[in-house]
């Protein structure tokens, strides 16, 4: 019984060590993004994507972008060092909800659940729900 605590010690050990090598080499850095950045993104995902009113979060982690072609709206959130982006169609996403100058959206997709994006004021937050109510 001795030993194996002695294996289990160790083997937890190694693995503080190694996600401690990782941190020290790969840094904790994580993606930021600006609306041109975003718009950028986009237009590399979506074909035919014009960008129209955009928004960043106050973290600078995410913003949402409206398709001026369609009036679609997008996030692009950053998610490790790179993004991930999902359309916001009543569709794909289950529920919204406001509080203050926040936006909490979960979504139909499994590995992207739930994404809470906090603006600047609480008057973009009331003019993003809106839109979202449209697209």
């Amino acid at each position: 019984m001795t030993a194996q605590i002695y294996y289990l010690i160790a083997s937890l050990a190694g693995v503080a060590a190694l996600v401690g090598l990782c941190a020290l080499l790969f840094g904790r850095e994580v993606a930021k993004l600006d609306t041109r950045a975003a718009a950028a993104r986009m237009g590399c995902e979506v074909p035919g994507f014009r960008p129209g009113h955009s928004a960043l979060s106050a973290d600078c982690r995410s913003a949402m972008l409206e398709d001026a072609r369609d009036g679609s709206v997008w996030l692009v959130a950053a998610r490790g060092d790179g993004f991930v982006t999902r359309r916001l169609s009543r569709r794909d996403v289950k529920a919204v909800s406001r509080k203050g100058a926040a936006l909490a959206l979960r979504f139909s997709d499994f590995t992207f659940p739930a994404a809470v994006i906090a603006f600047h004021d609480e008057d973009a937050a009331r003019d993003w729900e809106m839109r979202m109510g449209k697209a």
